[in-house]
């Protein structure tokens, strides 16, 4: 058989199989006859033959031959090994505690994101590309650390039902060439089997910050691959979002900035703020306590520049106290005020540190 001829028979045959419905029976098929055709064909045509096994490959490869079936996202899909290596940081929304109502302060956070993310996940008909309103597919939570950035992404991941993809640098980046682009591939590719989906990236800025000329060519090319998957799912139908946290929002690159539309500023809690924090971290403390509000409203006031995650320091060393002071007939004494006014001496803000 001459070279052209081989080629286009190949070719034909490669077409009839993707559309054959049984592909175990179609791909037995093809290679049945391929050896055949390969026994007919003059050894200098070799070069053909490697085409048509990479061919074979890729066929099989189309229609999930190849890949690994695995339950992710409460989902089974079929997925290659770059996939699989980012779905060990898809995390079970159904393992995750927290909703908005578990979270005290930051209501106008709250009804951003759920103004701007929620109601189009629930609503997409209201939220049409022929309409003003849309859908964003990149969020920026921006603020100083421990103000409960992450908490909002896991909070708001609880309240859509969605999967959660936690994407971190060592998931993303490899030293073995060719990986790192994959994997940023990979994100995107599994957050569309796995949808509706949110894409968080805590530390935006380490990961996605502002490119120069120190950075690696591979860093650099997965940046842009990266970006360019960002662009597919802001043309398709797929329920999908990026959410990104920072507390260096100056350092993220203007590229990826651009594509994260609606920047949310978290900041610390005000003292209303931190008096519903207080009440929701000291509600099993001080359940029975009669002076439970006279002590949130005393903590409240004396916290100021207390981030949450100050906060629940500070009713850790509280609730320590009583332990210390248990004498050998083995009773807890209650948590009283002068055990928070004791920690508040030891715990100070880490903003002022």
């Amino acid at each position: 058989m001459y070279p052209r001829r081989f080629y286009t028979w190949s070719k034909n045959r490669i077409m009839f199989g993707l559309g054959m419905k049984n592909m175990t029976g179609s791909v037995r098929s093809f290679v049945r006859d391929l050896v055949k055709r390969i026994q007919e064909t003059p050894l200098f045509f070799w070069i053909y033959i490697t085409v048509l096994v990479y061919a074979v490959r890729r066929l099989t490869y189309h229609h999930g031959y190849g890949k690994k079936k695995i339950t992710v996202g409460g989902q089974t899909v079929y997925v290659d090994r770059a996939e699989e290596t980012i779905s060990e940081s898809v995390i079970d929304t159904t393992k995750i505690c927290e909703g908005f109502s578990d979270i005290g302060g930051l209501e106008e956070v709250k009804s951003l994101l759920i103004e701007h993310v929620k109601w189009p996940f629930t609503r997409p008909d209201l939220f049409s590309g022929k309409t003003l309103r849309s859908h964003p597919k990149g969020v920026l939570l921006y603020g100083p650390p421990g103000t409960g950035k992450t908490l909002l992404a896991r909070a708001l991941a609880k309240e859509l039902g969605c999967s959660f993809i936690n994407v971190k640098t060592e998931s993303l980046f490899s030293k073995w060439v060719g990986d790192t682009e994959k994997n940023a591939s990979a994100v995107f590719s599994l957050a569309e089997k796995i949808s509706p989906c949110i894409i968080f990236i805590d530390e935006i800025d380490a990961l996605l910050g502002s490119r120069n000329i120190i950075d690696s060519a591979p860093h650099n090319h997965a940046k842009t691959i990266f970006m360019t998957r960002w662009d597919g799912i802001t043309q398709s139908t797929a329920k999908i979002i990026v959410v990104g946290a920072t507390n260096r929002p100056k350092y993220i690159d203007e590229a990826i900035r651009r594509r994260l539309p609606l920047q949310i500023e978290v900041p610390t809690p005000d003292e209303t703020g931190r008096r519903k924090i207080l009440g929701i971290l000291l509600e099993n403390d001080l359940e029975n306590n009669l002076r439970k509000k006279e002590i949130i409203e005393f903590v409240a006031k004396n916290t100021r520049d207390y981030t949450g995650s100050d906060l629940t320091e500070l009713c850790k060393a509280a609730a320590l106290m009583p332990v210390k002071e248990m004498g050998d007939n083995g009773i807890l004494p209650p948590l009283e005020l002068r055990h928070f006014t004791m920690a508040l001496t030891r715990v100070r803000p880490s903003l002022m540190l």
